[in-house]
């Protein structure tokens, strides 16, 4: 390729160089060494103005550029994981992505002189040398890391707590190895990767580039389902005692701790689930965070359908999935408090039901009281009925019952099998616990619990206040 000074003396031809000079508002003496070879100019931008007045066209134009780019940006190889790249600074930088690990990641890109594979080489081998490259620079360059974290996240990071961290990632995985990390998921990954602490960055990154286990073979597979089948529902799905609170409130504040949440600052018991609802909607202030839902209320009828399974059972049931070969498997929940969910779930299901009002709205002042401050108002006269737009995100109490039991098998199953179960069986363990009592509505600060009803068989359900559901 020709020298920016040989393109410039062939351009310029016989002109008069101070003629030229001035027209391009350039110094004629700067002119000359660029010419010489003396000098190259920092920036592109002259050299397009004297080409103007030499009435070059576009592609002297580019040829121009072309050589002042190459004599100013000395050529960037990187041989990595046994690929080889070249940089292309020239390039347009794309569009950033949306979540903050691949937004560092591209910007780690930006800033080592966006590189890119040679030719001829496997293509998906060398992306993913690449990025093991761009996360070694991440995590190891403190100056090219702080650069990143100010443009995009200059917030102040959270306090370093690698084990929290791995917790939060796993409760944001919900959508299971097969659709891939979320983009919540991907954000605190992220967020682990800027952060100044050592130990989050190397947390982040083997999160990040950790494989799922493989499944079982195929005899494996079938000895744990033949192991898990048949079994009975729990004894306390049809329980009607009173719940053990302390074993219920330890198992919510374990499923907290192992999702890397705190834990909530109070649990109030109400009645039945029809107190709790109406308590849920009296404490709306209280509740600033969705947990564990995409959505923690709908108040729009006609979008109403379907809502999804709570996040944490539905993490638990696609690890199980993966482990055992199978896909799209989600057990529906079984017995005579499983429609309960549905009726708290869904609109148009007047079976929830208060038959004493007075007694219902004691319950409901009892249980007002006990709320953390500052204590929602609760206006004179009987309680409204439940709204049929009251569906506030819950988990399913003793409803959930027949899924636990059967998840409890195949995780006895599964170790039986020495298949890596990571923390699975306490997450299961937890919210077993924390589901020995009726639905629960989970917030940031606060969590609703509903007790066991009285009478199950025959006739309604029964709780306490005088709630019923069922005929």
């Amino acid at each position: 390729m020709d020298t920016v000074g040989t393109l410039l003396t062939r351009l310029i031809g016989d002109r008069s160089v101070t003629a030229v000079a001035a027209r391009a508002h350039i110094w004629p003496g700067r002119l000359r060494k660029w010419m010489s070879g003396a000098a190259v100019p920092s920036t592109s931008t002259p050299l397009t103005a004297v080409g103007n007045v030499c009435g070059a066209n576009e592609w002297q134009l580019g040829e121009l550029v072309d050589a002042w780019y190459v004599q100013t940006h000395p050529p960037i190889e990187l041989r990595h994981g046994g690929f080889v790249f070249h940089d292309d600074r020239r390039a347009a930088p794309g569009v950033r992505p949306d979540d903050l690990c691949n937004a560092a990641l591209h910007a780690v890109w930006r800033r080592t002189g966006q590189l890119f594979p040679d030719p001829g080489q496997d293509f998906r081998g060398a992306v993913r040398a690449l990025r093991d490259w761009q996360l070694g620079r991440l995590v190891a360059d403190d100056e090219l890391r702080e650069e990143i974290r100010r443009e995009l996240a200059p917030e102040a990071p959270r306090s370093a707590d690698p084990d929290a961290l791995e917790r939060r990632i796993g409760a944001e995985i919900a959508v299971g190895y097969e659709q891939g990390r979320s983009r919540r998921a991907l954000d605190l990954i992220g967020a682990g990767l800027l952060h100044p602490d050592e130990g989050m960055r190397s947390r982040a990154r083997e999160l990040l580039t950790t494989t799922p286990p493989p499944p079982l073979d195929e005899a494996e597979r079938q000895a744990v389902l033949a192991t898990a089948a048949g079994g009975t529902t729990p004894e306390w799905a049809h329980a009607v005692a009173p719940a053990d609170r302390e074993v219920v409130e330890h198992g919510i504040r374990e499923c907290y701790r192992l999702a890397g949440l705190d834990g909530p600052e109070s649990i109030v018991w109400v009645d039945s689930p029809y107190t709790g609802v109406l308590l849920r909607r009296l404490a709306e202030p209280l509740y600033d965070t969705t947990l564990w839902s995409r959505n923690d209320r709908i108040r729009d009828v006609e979008t109403v359908t379907i809502r999804y399974a709570d996040d944490l059972r539905l993490r638990m049931q696609r690890e199980l999935n993966h482990l055992l070969g199978r896909q799209g498997h989600d057990p529906a929940p079984r017995g005579p408090l499983a429609p309960l969910s549905q009726q708290l779930r869904l609109t148009g299901r007047p079976d929830l039901v208060a038959t004493d009002p007075q007694r219902a709205r004691q319950a409901l002042v009892e249980a007002a009281a006990r709320l953390p401050g500052p204590r929602p108002a609760l206006g004179d006269g009987d309680p409204l009925p439940a709204d049929n737009n009251d569906r506030y995100f819950h988990l399913g109490g003793q409803g959930v019952a027949s899924w636990i039991g059967e998840s409890s098998r195949l995780v006895e199953g599964l170790q039986a099998a020495g298949a890596p179960l990571g923390d699975l069986p306490s997450r299961l363990a937890a919210y077993r616990d924390a589901n020995t009592a009726g639905p629960w509505w989970p917030g940031s600060r606060l969590v609703i619990v509903s007790e066991r009803p009285v009478s199950i068989d025959p006739g309604p359900v029964r709780w306490t206040d005088g709630t019923t559901f069922g005929n």
